[in-house]
């Protein structure tokens, strides 16, 4: 048996992390990074209005509340004014994968409620985002749910 000399071993292990250096960017290039947002910078300078909206939200009497259901996902929201000058937007903002965001119309029926069908949601972390108005006035909640 050959013993393989003290430079041989420098050599061989600056091979060995060459090549796991190599692999390790070869990996992370072909990894998908979703930003949260393509038009983050816009967004970013909108924000106070943002905070606005969001203290207006928590000035309220009542919040949105979130009952789970076996149909899927029912939202009761403040009663303000009419149902039918409610307007605005649910989004179901899926972190971990942008292609599988949802949003939908909001609704309210007579009793301030709205019924969105989860069966078509994978399983796992969701947040979702309200950005609704009654007449002039907007309002934004947000809420994390797990849909099991």
């Amino acid at each position: 048996m050959k013993k393989i000399s003290f430079g041989s071993w420098i050599v061989l292990s600056l091979v060995v992390f060459a090549v796991a250096i190599l692999s390790m960017v070869f990996i992370s290039m072909n990894q998908r990074v979703d930003l949260v947002t393509e038009d983050y910078y816009e967004r970013e300078l909108q924000y106070q209005q943002q905070i606005n909206v969001v203290e207006r939200t928590n000035a309220l009497g009542g919040k949105v509340s979130f009952d789970f259901t076996s149909a899927g996902l029912t939202l009761h929201f403040p009663i303000i004014d009419a149902p039918e000058k409610y307007s605005g937007v649910i989004m179901f903002f899926r972190p971990s994968d942008k292609m599988q965001d949802v949003s939908y119309r909001i609704a309210v029926d007579s009793t301030y409620t709205q019924s969105i069908s989860t069966v078509n949601l994978s399983k796992g972390l969701w947040r979702v985002k309200i950005s609704w108005s009654v007449g002039e006035q907007n309002f934004y909640t947000e809420r994390p749910v797990i849909i099991q």
